[in-house]
């Protein structure tokens, strides 16, 4: 293979220039020096050199990559969310490095020290609080290094994004009360404390407001979903496709289907479209991910850390007949007007 001293011979230049110019350090600015810089990437590029990762990084005096940690890829969601994050990474000229670490603290920890002797400018995560090593989480946040929760917001100070529901569930909320329903259950998912709080307020709030009586419940497993279903609720607003799998498979074996609202994304909306659901709240996952690249980039450059709240609408069934498929590969979806 042809060394970086045989490209600056056959340039005509110092290796010292011609490091420089494969390095992406040289400026251009002179026309000589540009004329030096295309002379000395045309050999190289004519010989197949490639120069080293690590080597560029040391010379740029950045990695210019990122760490993506999610637990597993057989996930809707964290499929496209890694997809999506690689391509918004890419755009701004940054590589990613991904992890599976499949719900282990044992694996978070490790794919974590990995990043960080890897020398990646910034994290993005999918885990939840408990599943970050705390001692770890605690020494980044202490010296500012840049790392975004896609799980909402986290029990660390870092960055991160929920959905905003202060419109979509008043407007759920109202639905179900305009078709009669006097007690609505909201039933969420653990691992996202903050922001299922704050759900569950704006949830009381509006029920309050339309005179209904409500119960929020947090679930710690699927088959509680099941276990709702048992109990024959007439009105129900339900995160999470798996648990809609499970509540709606047990609706179904005791031929009783309630007036049930979905949380969703456009990932995942694929799903609910088998379901007898009398509306959907539908969560901007892609917004989401590619503001999460753009604020860890910020952040990196020094700005500070941010919680993203990106606005979720609530879709009454006789508009989701409106959704058409915009991209297979992805199941994405969008509202036709």
């Amino acid at each position: 293979m042809i060394t970086i001293k045989e490209i600056a011979r056959l340039a005509g230049v110092s290796a010292k220039t011609a490091e420089r110019a494969l390095s992406g350090v040289t400026k251009d600015k002179r026309c000589d020096a540009k004329e030096r810089a295309d002379r000395v990437r045309r050999i190289a590029a004519e010989h197949g050199y490639r120069p080293s990762e690590l080597a560029l990084s040391l010379r740029r005096g950045s990695s210019r990559t990122l760490g993506i940690m999610v637990d597993i890829l057989t996930d809707q969601f964290l499929a496209a969310s890694v997809e999506t994050a690689m391509d918004a990474a890419g755009r701004s000229g940054y590589k990613t490095s991904l992890q599976i670490v499949r719900f282990s603290p044992e694996r978070t920890a490790d794919a974590m020290e990995f990043f960080l002797s890897s020398g990646v400018e910034g994290i993005i995560g999918s885990c939840t609080s408990e599943q970050l090593p705390e001692a770890m989480m605690n020494s980044l946040t202490g010296r500012g290094f840049p790392y975004f929760s896609l799980c909402g917001r986290s029990e660390y100070e870092v960055s991160s994004a929920s959905p905003d529901y202060k419109q979509a569930l008043p407007d759920a909320v109202k639905y179900l009360a305009d078709r009669g329903h006097k007690r609505i259950i909201l039933a969420l998912f653990k691992g996202k404390k903050y922001d299922n709080a704050l759900s569950a307020e704006i949830f009381d709030a509006s029920c309050k407001k339309y005179g209904v009586i409500p119960e929020c419940r947090i679930h710690s497993d699927c088959r509680q979903a099941a276990e709702l279903a048992a109990e024959r609720p007439e009105a129900v607003i339900l995160y999470g496709k798996y648990s809609m799998r499970m509540y709606m498979d047990k609706c179904s074996e005791l031929g009783n289907i309630p007036d049930t609202v979905g949380i969703f994304n456009e990932w995942t909306l694929a799903a609910a479209l088998h379901f007898p659901l009398c509306g959907v709240i539908l969560e901007d996952a892609e917004h989401s991910v590619r503001q999460a690249i753009a604020q860890i980039l910020t952040e990196i450059r020094g700005a500070a850390r941010q919680h993203l709240q990106i606005p979720a609408r609530f879709i009454p069934a006789e508009s989701t007949g409106k959704l058409k498929v915009v991209d297979l590969a992805n199941q994405r979806f969008s509202i036709q007007e």
